[in-house]
């Protein structure tokens, strides 16, 4: 597979050997016609043509010679079928990039080395009379070659222990996910459309760390490939600054709805780190109940419980039994992946049980059958039971908690009540968020419930809230997720 640097500024010849021009650059198609993403069978995008660079006496003019009329290319130039050239000046066409000028010194992620690199040449391969471009050389050598110091990269590869005109490791074309120019007029010449299969390879932490070494408008260019789940559980595992500026470079609407996806209070420390006007207007468009709970959150102090709780958990009253509780999770994990309520809590190690006199006679519904609750939020339906009907969000007075093991290992018939363990440890929403932090360290607890001076349940502070309190900001992002 020869490099593009060893095709380029080598002559063009007519069918009787008389150069023409000098190969300047090559074309390659990574769309369809129509725009639509080429298909994944045939991700090596092919060279439709070159562009040849004319010299005149008034100076140089690059004009567009169509593969059909190239005879053969390689390391010593190109020849063509008919000795006519279009003398009409080079205009790149929808779908289509250049090489040199698109590619060389372009950022892109290699998805495979989980890194950001900037490409120094191309390497391109022919079969059967067509020529595809098919991995990025992003060594030093490469760049030294590039610029005219091919001695040195010859030294370069030794001290690296490669001998003398080897070829670095290249990466896959296919493994290569394109990073914009971060907000320059771009006229589509370098921004290419990247199969979504290609991104979900990457987990969302290692997506966030890709962000961290790219602008907020790359970064946000980047999370288009991806869905607003998965975008959302990628700017969780960045810091509060960075969630801030990403959400900023995005297009609002596309912000508003990874916050909704966001858990609630990590859209708040997002929305905390942006103008009053943006957090205005992305609360705005984001959906109503959604927002609800946001500016709920907002509402307390950045160090106080409040402020670092999230309202995200399940609560039952104390009424129901273990099997209707269990009968209930497995609703709500149905209604869920019919994209008709929220999903369960992803730290759900605890269940919380709230006093309640009696069974609601029916449920409070809103859009799709969903009951509306606490204070906001897409819930989850109301499932019927002998004695009523169960919510998995109920208000109300805290009582105490019911560890997952205990429930699934209790009697069916049993009550909620009569399995649970006394709320002994709660916060205050005003409580300091290093106190909280401290006394879930102490009592190594994995969620601390908030409740407000009459002892309803307000939200629960979690371990992993606790952790991001308690160590310093370079440590944080070294445990996984589930602990912090």
């Amino acid at each position: 597979m020869p490099p593009l640097t060893a095709l380029l500024d080598k002559p063009i010849r007519d069918p009787n050997g008389d150069e023409v021009a000098r190969l300047h650059d090559l074309v390659v198609r990574i769309q369809t016609p129509d725009g639509d993403s080429i298909k994944p069978a045939d991700v090596y995008p092919p060279v439709t043509g070159l562009v040849a660079r004319l010299k005149g006496p008034r100076g140089s003019r690059d004009v567009y010679i169509p593969w059909e009329k190239v005879k053969s290319l390689g390391t010593r130039g190109a020849v063509l079928t008919t000795p006519a050239v279009n003398l009409q000046r080079f205009a790149r066409r929808e779908g289509e990039i250049v090489l040199r000028g698109g590619l060389f010194d372009r950022q892109v992620v290699d998805v495979e080395g989980r890194r950001v690199v900037r490409i120094n040449d191309l390497d391109l391969n022919e079969r059967n009379g067509v020529w595809r471009l098919m991995a990025v050389d992003v060594s030093a050598s490469a760049l030294l070659r590039r610029l005219g110091a091919g001695r040195l990269g010859d030294r370069v590869a030794a001290m690296l222990g490669r001998e003398a005109g080897a070829k670095a490791p290249m990466i896959d074309w296919s493994m290569i996910i394109p990073v914009s120019e971060g907000g320059e007029s771009e006229d589509g010449q370098v921004r290419l459309r990247v199969p979504r299969e290609r991104m979900q390879v990457l987990h969302p932490v290692d997506l966030a760390k890709l962000l961290e070494q790219l602008t907020p408008q790359q970064g946000a260019d980047l999370l288009e490939g991806i869905d607003d789940e998965r975008a959302a559980d990628t700017l969780e595992e960045l810091e509060d600054e960075r969630q801030a500026q990403i959400l900023r470079a995005m297009d609002p609407e596309r912000a508003a709805d990874v916050l909704e996806e966001m858990e609630p209070d990590e859209a708040t420390d997002a929305l905390q780190g942006v103008s009053l006007e943006e957090m205005t207007d992305l609360l705005g468009r984001m959906d109503p109940e959604e927002a609800a709970e946001v500016q709920e959150l907002l509402g307390y102090p950045e160090d106080s419980a409040g402020g670092i709780m999230t309202t995200d958990y399940i609560s039952v009253p104390e009424w129901t039994t273990a099997g209707e509780v269990i009968a209930a999770l497995r609703e709500r994990n149905k209604e869920a992946a019919a994209d008709e309520a929220d999903p369960l809590p992803e730290a759900m190690a605890e269940i919380y049980v709230i006093a309640e006199d009696r069974p609601p006679r029916r449920p409070i519904v809103t859009r799709k059958g969903v009951q509306k609750v606490r204070s906001g939020a897409l819930r989850a339906p109301l499932a019927a039971t002998t004695a009523g009907t169960v919510s998995l969000e109920a208000e109300g007075r805290l009582l105490g908690h019911v560890d997952l093991r205990d429930l699934l290992l209790a009697d069916p018939e049993a009550r909620i009540s009569e399995i649970m363990r006394p709320a002994e440890c709660v916060a205050h929403a005003l409580d300091n968020e290093r106190d909280v932090a401290h006394l879930i360290a102490d009592k190594d607890l994995v969620a601390l419930p908030v409740v407000d001076e009459e002892g309803k349940m307000l939200g629960i502070v979690t371990v992993d809230d606790a952790i991001d309190v308690i160590l310093p900001t370079a440590w944080k992002k070294r445990i996984p997720r589930m602990f912090r």
